[in-house]
This record gives structure tokens, sequence and C-alpha cells, in this order.
């Protein structure tokens, strides 16, 4: 049975700035994109240095809603770890609650050494447009 990580967070469109350290390669993708409100799958891939897919890593999902001054909301923080789905990709679910940016850091890790880390920034917006259904009929 898949366990599912299940995070009260809001994401949404992927700024394509992203920091890479370690040896391991991880490319975070989402379904849908852009992410929404609502469940949202976010996926990993790891690979080594070569290329090959890493299997039996541990990959772990923080996201981070830094605090806003002017606004006065706290700081809004969520963690959890993907689930291996085999060949290298790893996955789990957030729930998108709230609009802003969010910092989403992955950290994959195996017998309790660190393989690579990606931190990525990425905006949450509050509803996501609606896919054009006029076309082909």
């Amino acid at each position: 049975m898949t366990r599912m990580f299940m995070a009260a967070c809001v994401l949404a469109m992927a700024i394509p700035a992203a920091a890479q350290t370690g040896k391991a390669s991880l490319t975070l993708t989402t379904k849908p994109t852009p992410i929404g409100l609502g469940q949202n799958l976010f996926e990993v891939a790891l690979r080594d240095a070569s290329g090959r897919p890493i299997a039996n890593a541990e990959v772990a999902i923080a996201l981070l809603m830094p605090a806003d001054p002017k606004t006065k909301h706290p700081e809004m923080k969520s963690e959890g770890k993907l689930n291996n789905v085999g060949k290298g990709r790893y996955n789990g679910i957030a729930m998108v609650t709230m609009a802003g940016e969010w910092h989403i850091t992955v950290t994959a890790t195996q017998n309790g050494k660190q393989l690579g880390q990606k931190t990525e920034k990425m905006t949450a917006v509050l509803t996501r447009p609606k896919p054009d259904t006029s076309r082909g009929k």
C-alpha cells in the first residue's frame, strides 16, 4: 500500500531557478502543472552522476513559506517523506491551501548519507486556469 504525504501548504507555478548540492541529480516535477488549490502530486527522479536511477533512497520534501512582516503572516512549514515507486522515482501528495511564495527543498539520503539536495521557489496561485473544452466540438 502506498503511503501518501499530505501537507497543508500552497504551491503553484515553478520559478525556473534551482540550487542543487551533492553528487546525485534530483528532478522535481508536479501534477498538475501549474499547481493549484487542492491535492497536488510532487514527483522526484533521483539519478547518480552517471545518470543511472538510484533506488532504495529516502527522499524528503520540505515546504516553507517565509513569514511576511507587512501582513503579520507567520512562517508556515510542512515536511514529509516521499514514496519510493521504483526505478529511482519518488512521489507524494501535498494539499495546496494558500497563495504565495514557497521554498521547496528535496533531500535524498541513503544509509544515513546525503546523496543530494535541491531547492526551488514556487509561487502559489489561488486558482488554475480551467482547460479550454470548446475546441474540437
